[in-house]
Parts: structure tokens; sequence; C-alpha cells
């Protein structure tokens, strides 16, 4: 027979040894598992929105300043980039003899103002008069535009016997004949570029712009090379000298041609081909000797007239020479003056005696400077290549 009293005592100790325990019955209704799961993920998240926030109120004035600095940098990227630790015009001495020579000849017409820029490819040594005025550039634009068409024939992005046809928004008044042709009228990339210099075609010059994306692309272009004053804001013919550039600037590209740093060897040569077949050689060519090979470019508008050139002398001497004369509307006198800033270079550089007029110069035509700087006919505006 069972006894009654064990089996309850045997049913209180099973009781009493229940585990886990049971959880009491909550007032609230039970919640699904995925609800509850992402009200713990929402409740870490604000956590850790709240951390974040406290470490950025700290940092928030340095992530300001920094922000607008590369904004800054951003809108004056062009003139930020314009000194590259490399640059080519390495100088080592002033000619000082040189230098008191030229402001000897400025000082003859004190109406015109050279800036002039002078620099020996062998050596380093250089002269500089006013050498990073910004100055009006005229056509001497051209010459770092022929380089960037190279770069970009190089690069593969342009081929030299490309066709391009000529936009009526590209013709241009001023230097060239390509302007009298119908448009629509086609040609090839390198026929636009050699006439842009050997002829200063001014259409020529702006269907290159376009072909190369324009000012901007250029400028950007320019900076890089380290031409600080070097910009190009408007179409040719620019009478107004909105186009800007220094002797400095000008010397300097010349020098990269020289050190062959931006061109392949093929391109440079082709450079070098076309400078060398411009017309006008009215200016810098005009103050050295008939032995020299000059290649130039020049440019004249009514309030400037300049030339920059590589003069490759019979002795084997190099250099590069840039002068730039702000004058009254078409002053003749700063033609003479710029021959005579050549032919006093020219004479230090070669260690000679004064270099002869070119062959076949009449001095009764040519324009000569008087003790007081005056020149007949020097305010009959100049026949030559304008722009």
């Amino acid at each position: 027979m069972v006894d009654p009293s064990r089996h309850v005592r045997r049913t209180r100790r099973n009781a009493r040894s229940t585990w886990p325990p049971q959880p009491k019955a909550s007032l609230l209704p039970r919640l699904p598992k995925p609800l509850v799961y992402g009200i713990r993920l929402l409740i870490i998240g604000l956590g850790v929105a709240a951390i974040a926030g406290t470490v950025l109120s700290v940092l928030t004035p340095a992530d300001d300043q920094s922000t607008t600095s590369t904004a800054a940098e951003t809108q004056s990227a062009v003139t930020v980039t314009a000194a590259p630790d490399n640059d080519v015009l390495v100088v080592t001495r002033e000619l000082t003899a040189l230098k008191t020579k030229l402001e000897e000849l400025q000082e003859l017409i004190p109406e015109l103002t050279p800036t002039i820029y002078v620099f020996d490819l062998d050596t380093g040594n250089y002269v500089e008069v006013a050498g990073n005025a910004e100055t009006p550039a005229a056509s001497t634009i051209k010459l770092p535009i022929l380089i960037a068409f190279f770069k970009a024939v190089d690069e593969g992005r342009i081929t030299v016997d490309q066709a391009l046809a000529m936009q009526s928004n590209q013709i241009a008044g001023g230097s060239g004949d390509m302007q009298g042709q119908p448009p629509g009228t086609r040609y090839t990339a390198l026929e636009v570029a050699t006439q842009m210099i050997i002829n200063s075609d001014n259409t020529a010059t702006n269907m290159m712009i376009d072909l190369l994306g324009g000012p901007q692309a250029l400028n950007q272009q320019f900076a890089d090379w380290g031409l600080t004053m070097t910009i190009l804001r408007n179409p040719l013919p620019d009478i107004e000298g909105t186009n800007t550039t220094s002797a400095q600037d000008l010397v300097r590209m010349i020098a990269h041609l020289h050190k062959g740093d931006i061109l392949s060897l093929r391109s440079r040569d082709r450079v070098m081909n076309i400078l060398q077949r411009t017309y006008n050689k009215k200016l810098l060519p005009a103050g050295v000797s008939e032995t020299t090979i000059s290649y130039n470019k020049t440019g004249n508008i009514g309030e400037v007239l300049g030339d920059v050139a590589l003069m490759d002398l019979a002795n084997g001497k190099r250099y590069a020479i840039a002068a730039l004369v702000r004058r009254p509307e078409n002053d003749g006198r700063a033609q003479e003056l710029i021959r005579r800033i050549s032919q006093a270079v020219y004479q230090t550089m070669n260690q000679s005696a004064p270099v002869p007029l070119p062959v076949g110069t009449s001095t009764e035509t040519e324009p000569d400077l008087q003790p007081n700087g005056e020149v007949p006919g020097s305010n009959v505006p100049n026949p030559q290549e304008q722009i």
C-alpha cells in the first residue's frame, strides 16, 4: 500500500528543484524576435551617432578650414601649379655689363618700355630687365600654343594629318591668309599649326585653340610648364592686349625646347623647323650675324611689339632671348630698339665686334636711333605683321 505522505513529499521536492525557473507572466504582450532585434540595433545606432557627433564637434573648425582651402586651391589651380620644382631656367650669374648696356639703350627713348630676358642655354648666365613683368602677348603667345599642339600629337590625342574644317566663328582679321577662304575649307592639323607660326595666321590660331580644348585647357598646360604670366583670355586678334605673357615666360618655353623635356625628338625637330621658317625676321634676327640660325616668333599690336628667339651661333653657343616693348600706338622706334637689344646681346654672347646689319638692308629705309631718341617716321604705323 502506497504511503500518501511519501508521495506528497516527493512532489514538493521535485517542485523545488525545477530549473530554470519559469518566468513570471509579463503585463505587456510578447514582441516578435525580428522586432526586438530591430529595436536593439536602433539603440546601438543612436549611441554610435552620439559619440560620433561629439568627436566631429571638436574637429569641425579644422574641417571647415580644410574645405575652404581646397576650394580656393581649385579656383586658382592655374596659378598654384605655376612653379615646378624642375624649372629649366636654372640661373648662375647675371651679366651685369650687358644689363648696363641694355638699360642705356632704354634711356635713349624714355617713351618706350622694354622688358627683356636673356638666358645662356649652356652656362645659365642671364640678363633680366623687368623680365617677369606681365605684358600683352600679341602673337608671341602662339609659341606655347604650337608646343601644346605637338605635345598632344606625342600623346596620341591628335594626328598631324588630321583634317580640320575652318568654322565661320574662327575666321579672324589681322595677319594671315586663311581668313580669305570660305568656311568649311579643310586643312590638315600640321598645315594649320605651321601657318599659325610662319605667317602668324590668326584664323589658324583660333582653329588650334579650339582643337586643343579651348583657353582653359591651354592655360592649365601653360601653368604646368611654369609660365606664370602667360594667360589666354580671348581669341585672336587680341587687339586690346588681354592675352598676356612675359619675356621670362617666353624664354622658359625656348629652354624647354632646348632641354627636350616636353616633346619627343621628332616633334621638337618639327617645332624648330617651323620656327626657323617664320617670315618676319626684322626684329631679333636682324641684330645677329648671317651665320647665326634663328628660330623666332614675333608679336605686334598697337601698344606692344615683341619677339622671342633661340639663337644658334656659329661658335656652337645657344641662347634664348625675348624682348617685349610697350610703346605709344604703333611707334616705329620699338622695332629699332629690339634690333639694338639683339645686337648688344649677340656681341656679348659671341665675344665679337659689333654685328653689321643683314645684307640687303638699306640704311636709307631703316630707322636709326638719335641721341634724343627720335626716329624719322616713328609715328607711321608699322606695315609688318599685326598681332
